[in-house]
């Protein structure tokens, strides 16, 4: 599919323009870090983790933005700046700053204590105890003056409270970055939309603006989060005595407060469950927007000491993560938790990102099972409604600001093109929008734009046990053994370098039943036995040869079987 945009624009008068570069993002719903630079400095908008496809990436936890281009730059880097409390727009701050430790966050109360509790975790080391420079930023807190940026913060709504659009004010023009958003008149933890503020900006003149496209398919306005409050009322109350647990993302700290209102209105008192969500309620607490006193908490560990008709679980594992609270509950693993036969089991967090329905489905048929009643969206009506703006918001955003320039982000790539045919309805020509590939970017220079050099990003795994890195070859080897098994060939050398082929021995697991596959088998060694004919016995290294050989041998394998085992070839001295 062709890009508007993409090639490089090679127009005149583009000398040291301001540059917008997509790190994250973009293409994906996740991984968001958006670069801004002038000359000298940069900054950074968010900087966020993304879901890794269960099928594709086993082992890993999750994928964090590529920083590369950041470290090469790293001298201009004058702060990062976080939108809202969500994994996907925070979530790797804490790798980031394992790299780049004296970079300044600057962010919003809940993001603040987020982050301080996520880095204390083991998994980061001593970045804990290091602590990190940390800047309060919000709607009240004034413009942020780093250089040839001027930041200011505004209010918007999502579903976390205290989320934020930032007003970026540069020589090339003033910038507004959105993100995820969506107009809420009812919040539940929060403020409307500062629709006044917005105006202002609108009247000085944007230059581009970006924002959220993840639901511009949907026609109409994003229903309110205060639509939600009868519905767990009403469930709560056809519960009975029945044991009640809900599911939801840790950070939707609305959803924790409904949840616990609905709670407390029926008697009940909350158990807390699982690292994200004690986490976060900790944290939610402590800035009051959990107003509960300390005995309607109840430690998971205590919980089985009360009636469970009178508690109602808080549990995490919405999207059906194996080692999650949920997840282990799901097989009688938990360590604490005990399911009755005639739970109540409610699903209320976001759609699972790709890859993750299937782990969803599996915990309830898992639950189902063990007698578990499953209450979820597609059955039960006001149980989740969405931070991000449909249509209609996205609509009266574009009318409130009637930017210069558009970027969409947030969404996948055929989200940007639909994006850009809806501005185009209401009178933006195409040329107008950027749609941008990870690694892309856009350059503005005397009130005009192109698109400008593309930076070369890569996948970066992370395994979450240890916070650490994966390579991709991992990857990639993990992938061989899920999917076609491994081929090992031991093959028997002398000390002055002669190779024993006709005594070379191979051992399969997961690829062929070798008994039922003896002709492979002797093709396979016939064909191993003919390349190790043209190897020399007078090579120095006899492992030169090892990677030419191994692909050779999985090329064989795929025209016999149709299939990529991890081929590993080993000389074993004799």
């Amino acid at each position: 599919m062709r890009f508007y945009n993409v090639k490089d624009n090679k127009k005149s008068g583009f000398n040291d323009p301001l540059k917008i570069i997509l790190i994250g993002g973009t293409e994906k719903v996740n991984k968001n870090l958006t670069v801004y630079e002038y000359k000298n400095e940069i900054i950074i908008v968010d900087c966020g983790i993304g879901f890794p496809d269960i099928f594709d990436m086993p082992g890993v936890d999750f994928l964090i933005p590529d920083f590369t281009y950041l470290l090469e730059n790293q001298y201009k880097i004058k702060g990062v700046f976080i939108t809202h409390a969500h994994e996907d727009h925070v979530g790797a701050v804490p790798n980031l700053l394992q790299e780049l430790p004296d970079v300044p966050i600057y962010a919003s109360k809940l993001v603040g204590e987020f982050l301080k509790v996520k880095m204390s975790d083991k998994r980061y080391g001593d970045l804990g105890k290091r602590g990190f420079k940390y800047h309060l930023m919000d709607p009240t807190t004034g413009e942020v003056d780093l250089g040839s940026f001027k930041i200011s913060a505004f209010r918007i709504n999502h579903s976390v409270p205290e989320s934020m659009g930032f007003a970026i004010k540069t020589s090339e023009g003033l910038f507004l970055h959105v993100a995820d958003f969506k107009f809420d008149e009812t919040p539940v933890l929060d403020k409307p939309a500062d629709v006044e503020t917005i105006k202002k900006y609108a009247d000085e003149g944007v230059m581009c603006l970006l924002s959220d496209c993840l639901l511009v398919t949907e026609e109409g306005h994003t229903e309110s989060e205060k639509t939600l409050t009868d519905t767990f009322f009403k469930l709560f109350e056809r519960a009975g005595k029945r044991q009640v647990l809900v599911t939801t993302i840790s950070s939707n700290v609305s959803r924790m407060y409904q949840v616990m209102d609905a709670a407390k209105k029926h008697g009940r008192k909350v158990v807390p469950s699982g690292r994200s969500i004690e986490q976060m309620v900790g944290v939610a607490r402590g800035l009051g927007y959990l107003p509960f006193s300390d005995d309607f908490f109840v430690k998971e560990q205590e919980s089985q000491k009360y009636m469970q008709g009178d508690l109602v679980y808080l549990i995490a594992g919405c999207y059906g993560q194996p080692g999650s609270s949920l997840g282990r509950l799901s097989r009688g693993e938990h360590e604490s938790i005990s399911l009755r036969e005639d739970a109540l089991v409610i699903f209320s967090g976001d759609p699972a990102p790709p890859g993750a329905s299937i782990t969803v489905e599996k915990v309830m048929d898992a639950l189902t099972l063990r007698g578990a009643e499953i209450v979820f969206g597609e059955i039960q009506d006001n149980l989740h409604v969405s931070g991000h703006a449909r249509r209609g918001d996205i609509e009266r955003m574009v009318k409130l600001v009637h930017p210069q320039y558009f970027i969409p982000i947030g969404g996948s790539i055929t989200k940007m093109r639909i994006y850009t045919k809806f501005v185009g309805t209401l009178g933006f020509s195409k040329d107008k929008v950027f749609e941008c590939l990870e690694g892309d970017s856009v350059e503005f220079s005397g009130g005009k734009a192109q698109k400008g050099k593309h930076i070369n990003t890569k996948p970066v795994y992370v395994d979450g046990s240890k916070a650490e890195e994966l390579d991709p070859i991992i990857i990639e080897d993990r992938n061989h053994l899920c999917n076609d098994g491994v081929f090992v060939v031991a093959i028997p050398v002398s000390k002055k370098g002669i190779i024993f082929s006709d005594k070379l021995e191979i051992i399969t697991r997961g690829f062929i039943y070798v008994k039922e596959s003896k002709e492979l088998m002797d093709k396979s060694k016939k064909h191993i036995s003919k390349r190790l004919g043209k190897v020399s016995s007078k090579s120095k290294n006899i492992t030169d040869h090892k990677k030419k050989l191994e692909s050779d041998i999985r090329s064989f394998l795929y025209k016999q079987t149709g299939m990529s085992p991890l081929v590993i070839v080993h000389f074993i001295t004799i």
